[in-house]
């Protein structure tokens, strides 16, 4: 019987002809590249991400998932999750250690009960360090939730696995003796893992991933502070609505409650408007807000409430813009890549900026521009404006918390406020749905509604657009005096048959397959709801429309 050969494009520029049926990383290795060395955690195989140890069955092209890439990171990070908690199950420690979203290139694990101290902390990193040198390989077994909760018990290992009930199958890892379930894949050997820190902060720990350049170098600072110091004020909405998974969602949904997670989570934000805003008016000298927030985190939406709950409060808000002090175009600075940046700070006329604020807070009569995106140059066109006794300046834009940005401000005058989805809702036990991916669903929903853009395009911006975030946002969180929650715990139930519909005209052969299935993926785990029942006020209107506010 003759033996059917499958041709396999390696790379993108390795051709070679192999049995069908052998598995990736024979594939690899017959060309001579070591795995291990080349950084490569999984790959692609038709534009599908695959485990190295995938069967090959057609002619197809296997691309590498490295470290370097947005998808090998989440499987680093997810991997490195899997030896810290197998170093405790052989360190027998039994505290619960709860992850939060990552901060930056960390992630923070606390215990509620219990100590951690700086002893338990150096040995359970030794531990790491030890699993991660015996190279031990991590297998998975699928099963149905019932057989896997099971497996599970009959293990003694963590029986808080996730119950959906949308999924059919799950899937549980395990080395040894160590069995644990996670959300997503995981590297296929311990020794894929290269470079990690994990310290004691707080009553816990925060596991750090190396820089995205350097899979064996970790910085030596901790991203900041003030997000896990806030971690649990943004879990206050999880005991207000009774959500914290999404299986509590679901149940919502479900048992025809969902009406009320709606409006526990709007009057949630709604308490923080007014919180931001007394602190404001208590100061009985601020006349400047200064509001900052990554991509998509509602910041128009953030401002004209902020200004509306202000009106309340008896003070006229004037929302500005700093897009409106981009530079012409001609003078827009040439980036790392050679094209024109649009997003870094020396794009923004500060010289104007800093003219115009001051002589408003001298009471002097300022024309305010207005930047015309399409002809990329500012124009005039406004009435004047002059500060009254009562009015406050909200100026919203990326590059608000910079410090340049308001140094010449005198302190008693100005407030930072930082607006950002700090996604609380959980997978399982150890992961909870990325900030990141809420961030890019939202953005996939308003450039499609807006501007016509299609799903592919925006995440062909997406990775410059987070890269932007992380040098021009992330580093100047701690400057905030208020750092304030933009996500709603029930908005991907909300988003998902919008987002669903946008992500299947994504075609197989398209280099951006394999994310629009893994957030299909991630999206069939929530059962759909309409929108008819989300306020016109909401953050959430800037995205889906039908709101009252500009978007």
């Amino acid at each position: 019987m003759n033996t059917k050969m499958i041709k396999v494009i390696l790379n993108g520029d390795k051709e070679i002809l192999v049995e069908q049926e052998t598995k990736v990383i024979d594939v690899i290795k017959k060309v001579g590249i070591d795995v291990q060395k080349e950084n490569i955690l999984a790959v692609k195989v038709n534009n599908k991400e695959r485990s190295i140890m995938y069967h090959l069955i057609e002619d197809c092209t296997c691309d590498f998932i490295t470290y370097y890439t947005r998808e090998g990171e989440r499987i680093y990070s997810r991997s490195l999750k899997f030896i810290f908690l197998m170093a405790l199950h052989r360190l027998n420690v039994k505290l619960h250690f709860k992850f939060l979203n990552k901060t930056g290139r960390d992630y923070f694990a606390f215990v509620q009960e219990g100590e951690v101290t700086t002893k338990l902390v150096k040995e359970i990193k030794d531990e790491m360090e030890k699993i991660i040198s015996e190279n031990i390989r991590i297998m998975k077994e699928k099963g149905s939730d019932r057989r896997i909760a099971n497996f599970l018990e009959n293990k003694e290992q963590i029986k808080n696995i996730v119950d959906l009930n949308l999924n059919e199958n799950y899937t549980v890892y395990y080395a040894d003796d160590f069995y644990t379930y996670l959300y997503g894949s995981v590297v296929m050997y311990t020794g894929a893992i290269k470079g990690f820190d994990l310290r004691k902060y707080k009553n816990g720990v925060i596991l750090m991933l190396p820089e995205r350049d350097n899979i064996e170098e970790v910085k030596y600072d901790i991203e900041t502070n003030r997000m896990f110091e806030l971690s649990d004020k943004f879990s206050e909405v999880c005991k207000v609505t009774s959500v914290e998974s999404v299986n509590d969602l679901n149940k919502k949904v479900v048992d025809d409650n969902i009406d009320s997670v709606i409006r526990r989570a709007e009057l949630y934000h709604t308490n923080e408007f007014f919180e931001i805003t007394r602190r404001i008016v208590r100061s009985g000298t601020i006349k400047i807000v200064m509001l900052a927030g990554p991509s998509s985190s509602g910041k128009t939406t953030s401002a004209q409430r902020l200004a509306d709950t202000l009106m309340v409060k008896k003070k006229n808000a004037i929302v500005i813009s700093m897009d409106n002090y981009f530079k012409d175009k001609g003078n827009i600075p040439i980036g790392k890549d050679g094209k024109e940046d649009y997003e870094c700070f020396e794009n923004l006329e500060i010289d104007l900026f800093k003219k115009q604020i001051l002589d408003l807070l001298k009471g002097k009569k300022v024309i305010l521009p207005t930047f015309n995106f399409k002809l990329q140059k500012k124009e005039y066109i406004t009435e004047p404006i002059k500060l009254q006794s009562n009015d406050i300046l909200i100026i919203e834009g990326i590059h608000a918390l910079n410090p340049k940005a308001s140094e010449f401000i005198p302190k008693d005058k100005i407030f930072k406020l930082y607006v950002a989805p700090m996604v609380s809702i959980r997978f399982d036990a150890y992961t909870m749905l990325s900030s990141n991916d809420l961030r890019l669903l939202r953005r996939f929903v308003r450039d499609n509604s807006t501007r016509g853009v299609s799903v592919e395009k925006t995440m062909e911006l997406w990775e410059k657009i987070c890269l932007g975030d992380e040098e021009n946002i992330f580093p100047y969180v701690d400057n905030a005096d208020y750092i304030f929650n933009t996500s709603l715990i029930y908005e991907l139930a909300a988003l998902k048959p919008i987002v669903e519909k946008l992500l299947l005209k994504i075609d197989s052969k398209s280099i951006y397959y394999s994310e629009a299935r893994r957030l299909l993926n991630m999206l069939r785990n929530f059962i759909g709801i309409e929108t008819d029942l989300i306020p016109s006020t909401s953050i959430l209107r800037e995205f889906i429309g039908g709101g009252c506010y500009l978007r």
